[in-house]
């Protein structure tokens, strides 16, 4: 992932759905390094993200080809909206997100100037930082949907942002890794250092005996 010295990297997510868009949102913020800073802009329509790019320049612009106005079905409209997108801002790096993901499409988008295809089924932010690594690597990357999960999910309303990632990582953790080698790693991700990770940690979880429900893991 190239950075312009000095200026924030510019992202644009061009999603309908706002669970979807807002989340891709918070993710994609969350892996570009806090120290080198990060503007996520978000359009629901075509038509909105072509207005942001007749005016903007940006860095990164990830888009789902299933867009309102525009038969999610049909092979040729998918490849219109992504077309478009890619013809309107020629600098930027370009993922497609989707939830009807095939090797095909792909092949296509890719001739178009996509740089990478992401299947929505198993898409976290670990595949996103994977994809930015491998497109700054290689200059492209694709990963089909897939179920990932290895543990359910717990969330709590009384914990911070940043406690509740922490929290996250440390239950998704390999069996038998240390905490503090899970303390550095997510120190390097974050952009901390261990200790205050450590911190977090604990803080969550105190909070979290005191509701009397510490899942597994923690």
């Amino acid at each position: 992932m190239s950075m312009h010295s000095g200026q924030p990297y510019r992202v644009l997510v061009v999603e309908d759905q706002d669970l979807m868009r807002l989340a891709m949102i918070r993710e994609l913020k969350a892996v570009v390094p806090i120290s080198l800073g990060c503007i996520v802009y978000g359009a629901g329509t075509l038509e909105m993200a072509i207005d942001l790019l007749r005016t903007d320049n940006f860095d990164l612009i990830v888009i789902d080809p299933g867009l309102p106005g525009f038969d999610p079905t049909s092979k040729k409209a998918r490849l219109s909206v992504v077309e478009q997108i890619v013809e309107a801002s020629p600098t930027a790096i370009h993922i497609v997100v989707t939830g009807s993901d095939t090797i095909e499409e792909w092949h296509e988008l890719r001739q178009r100037g996509a740089a990478a295809y992401l299947g929505k089924t198993g898409l976290n932010r670990e595949v996103i930082a994977g994809a930015l690594q491998e497109i700054s690597a290689k200059g492209t990357a694709v990963h089909l949907s897939e179920v990932q999960m290895t543990t359910t999910e717990y969330h709590y309303s009384g914990l911070t942002p940043r406690e509740q990632e922490i929290l996250d990582w440390m239950r998704r953790r390999p069996s038998g890794m240390k905490r503090k080698d899970i303390y550095e790693q997510m120190g390097m991700h974050f952009d901390i250092d261990a200790g205050t990770v450590e911190k977090y940690y604990k803080q969550a979880r105190a909070k979290l005996m005191r509701t009397g429900a510490l899942p597994k893991g923690v």
